[in-house]
């Protein structure tokens, strides 16, 4: 019996009161609901766990991460005297020290209390003269944000300065009165999305709604975006009309010279940093009798490639396993993040003799997931010298290094160890597919030798071809590894593990591809004795969630309890409620009958039947969250109570789609889902 609902829209949806974000009969719902759940769940061992995770979270000895501009490092600090944070700076001879010298520009605590407003602080843009910021204040944590104008000299916001209205967008400094705005603010200027659809020229003293539209895109696209380069000698403005999230088409408006746009694919990353234009296809792209494969990154000269000339070189060249996660120009060369087997491996990218070398950057750790980011250099007509790169593993805590051009990277900060990882042992294994493609994951833990199946935690992402890579577990590692469990992690296609041809494996109608590989992974865990069905959960959020829901619905015999957090789940009306309209190029439009026929198959909400058994579910969301609706879990937790399925809710009321707001927020979700756990698959077994 489907209670009428198969057929997109939401017309016969007998729950689409609970869509309704603030609506009294929905949030009592929710209350009575969280009522439940903590009467479930919430006990002694839950408190402990709670306290446990704000220790690590409010840590005096964590790393503080930085991003350098100008003469400053900045960096946003939280504990449990600042639970929204200290956004403060330094200079990298003092970053370097054991205890470096901050200085406070905003206490969001004090701004918050004096203004009755939970601020959460959203980022910066600093002037090209360093002297003031534009500062972005949400709202408990969501997309949408105020943005104010503040000087970084007396550390107060600017009185009669730039305001935006709390909205979707971006805003960055032209000169020192004139900004570019891309504000979801009027109805002229918002796609059906909720982003920004203009850019605009707004100078100091003049109304917002009075300033001059310079670009815009259609209603249907996602957003319209822009990037402003000071550069000296390199400047220019770009405008990128967001198609949907795979497809864009690019403007470049040099100093002087008229707007035009790049002649290049649509499904295509790409950088500007100075003379050279970056590109990455995300299909072959055919360029004058050659080809630029899939995920292979090709350089052009910027000024010859604006007058027509399509001559390039190709600096990175993806293999079956090696996939170009990242990049960085500097002076040095173009430096390579580069995934091989699902493993982080960075090289230096140099011309030499008419072609492209790779050198591998020395000193590196091995089995470890490594991101690199530029460190300045933004002032410096012949590229910046300095990345700065964050590596961890399963069994090892984060570390900070500076790579300045030569040699091996000098740590800067390392985090010490979070949970006992005496004996914790990191594994790659593989899956076989449906269609016989070897899917890798990752399982963590302690005696993986050990014949004794065990509790196990299954996550996984599988989507817009982001690689899930290996992460340091301080909280599950505390809460979890520590207690003898298991963690595993599947590499499923969807993501970008393998570059975009793992991701186009599993968009749209084939997006079944990436559940069902992480169905693969669950059996193989129990194929092979380190664990069995009642014993295994699944754990995903976001993407993920909507992950976690198929094997909820469509897999539930694999699976003894079932994790979902901030998920997706009614795929007939994602595109009409907050960002969902964003996603249609990697799931679908319900709104085509052709596609909802494939779409429906994978809408764990729609999948639903009161004739089968289902695992033990805990469903998270956030009531402010302005990406993913929590109608979506509301609507779930519903639809599966009508089924007579063992399933509980938890809303939250502060932290936006991550949660991460604060620690308090971060370790209360995080205790009650391993309490969850030890409630299903970690509960004492008798008899």
């Amino acid at each position: 019996m489907d209670h009428g609902m198969n057929f997109p829209g939401g017309g016969n949806d007998p729950f689409l009161w609970l869509e309704d974000i603030h609506g009294e009969p929905a949030t009592a719902w929710v209350d009575q609901e969280n009522r439940l759940t903590d009467q479930a769940f919430r006990g002694a061992a839950y408190e402990a766990d709670v306290a446990t995770a704000l220790t690590i979270l409010n840590a005096q000895d964590k790393i503080p991460f930085v991003g350098r501009v100008g003469d400053h490092l900045y960096n946003l600090w939280q504990d449990e005297s600042h639970k929204r944070g200290l956004w403060r700076r330094t200079t990298l001879d003092s970053y370097r020290t054991d205890q470096p010298d901050w200085d406070v520009l905003i206490d969001l605590d004090a701004l918050g209390a004096a203004e009755a407003r939970p601020w959460a602080f959203g980022g910066a843009v600093l002037s090209p003269d360093r002297t003031r910021a534009l500062v972005r204040l949400s709202p408990d944590g969501s997309d949408a944000a105020e943005t104010r104008e503040f000087d970084l000299g007396i550390r107060r916001f600017v009185e009669g300065g730039f305001l935006i209205p709390e909205s979707k967008g971006q805003a960055s400094w032209q000169d020192a009165d004139t900004l570019l705005v891309s504000a979801a603010i009027g109805a002229a200027n918002i796609t059906r999305a909720g982003y920004g659809r203009t850019v605009r020229r707004w100078r100091r003293g003049d109304p917002l709604e009075t300033a001059e539209t310079i670009f815009s895109v259609e209603e249907q696209d996602v957003a319209a975006w822009f990037y402003v380069q000071h550069r000296p000698g390199h400047q220019y403005v770009s405008f990128t009309r967001m198609i949907d999230f795979t497809r864009t088409e690019t403007f470049i408006e040099r100093r002087g010279q008229a707007r035009m746009r790049l002649d290049l694919p649509e499904e295509i990353s790409l950088s500007i940093y100075a003379r050279r234009l970056l590109v990455q296809p995300k299909r072959d792209w055919a360029v004058d009798g050659a080809i630029i494969p899939a995920g292979a990154l090709a350089a052009f000269d910027l000024a010859q490639f604006i007058d027509g000339s399509r001559a390039f070189d190709i600096v990175f060249a993806p293999t079956p396993t090696r996939a170009l996660q990242q990049w960085v120009e500097t002076r040095h060369g173009v430096v390579l993040d580069i995934l091989d087997q699902v493993r982080s491996r960075v090289a230096l990218a140099r011309p030499e003799g008419g072609t492209w070398v790779e050198t591998p950057m020395a000193g590196l750790a091995d089995n470890a997931a490594i991101s690199i980011a530029p460190l300045g250099g933004e002032d410096d007509p012949d590229l910046g010298t300095d990345i700065i790169l964050t590596t961890m593993a399963f069994d090892r805590p984060p570390t900070l290094s500076l790579w300045t051009g030569a040699g091996a990277p000098a740590v800067l900060k390392q985090a010490p160890h979070r949970f006992d990882a005496k004996g914790i042992e990191v594994r790659q294994q593989h899956a076989t597919a449906q269609d016989g493609t070897q899917i890798p994951y990752f399982l963590v833990g302690r005696d993986l030798g050990s014949t004794t199946p065990r509790p196990t935690l299954l996550s996984g992402y599988g989507g817009f071809e982001i690689a899930v890579t290996p992460a340091y577990p301080s909280l599950a590692g505390k809460l979890w590894l520590e207690r003898g469990h298991l963690l595993a992690v599947a590499n499923i296609r969807g993501g970008g593990e393998f570059g975009a041809r793992w991701h186009q494996a599993a968009r749209r109608a084939t997006k079944h591809v990436s559940h069902d590989d992480f169905a693969s992974v669950a059996r193989h865990l129990a194929e092979t004795g380190v664990t069995t069905p009642a014993r295994l959960a699944a754990r995903g959020g976001s993407n993920g969630g909507l992950l976690v829901g198929n094997m909820l619905t469509r897999y539930p015999e694999l699976f003894g309890a079932i994790w979902c957090e901030v998920p997706l789940l009614d795929m007939a009306r994602y595109t009409r409620l907050l960002a969902g309209q964003s996603w249609i190029a990697e799931y679908g439009d319900p709104d085509d009958l052709a596609e909802w026929a494939f779409i429906r198959d994978f809408s764990p909400y729609h999948l639903v039947r009161e004739d089968r058994s289902y695992p033990p579910t805990l469903i998270t969301t956030n009531r402010t969250d302005d990406r993913v609706h929590p109608g979506h879990a509301r609507k779930m937790v519903a639809r599966l109570k009508q089924a007579g399925a063992p399933v509980r809710l938890r809303e939250t009321v502060a932290g936006g789609h991550s949660g991460a707001v604060d620690s308090a927020t971060i370790a209360a979700t995080t205790a009650l889902g391993f309490s969850f756990l030890r409630h299903t698959i970690a509960a004492e077994r008798t008899g």
